[in-house]
């Protein structure tokens, strides 16, 4: 699969945004990822927000699907849902 990554600019970061990343590039090593870009399409994309007020979203960007994060607790849920897609 063909996963996108964006995040936001950081400018009021609750958490470590990276370390998510990291943790989901660990568990699907089998997943291609990159930074998404406009004129890209992908299987999902997931946007790093640093706190509630979630900045960054999926406009004028392509995938058949989309995740948020905007706390670290949402790194379980994003999970789940991978796994289903995966099904």
């Amino acid at each position: 699969m063909k996963v996108g990554i964006k995040y936001c600019g950081g400018c009021n970061s609750r958490f470590d945004r990276t370390s998510i990343v990291d943790k989901i590039k660990s568990d699907y090593k089998e997943f291609e990822f990159s930074y998404a870009i406009e004129s890209e399409e992908y299987d999902f994309i997931i946007v790093i927000n640093g706190c509630h007020i979630a900045c960054a979203g999926l406009q004028d960007l392509k995938s058949k699907r989309g995740f948020l994060i905007i706390r670290d607790d949402d790194y379980k849920n994003i999970r789940e849902k991978i796994e289903r897609m995966k099904e």
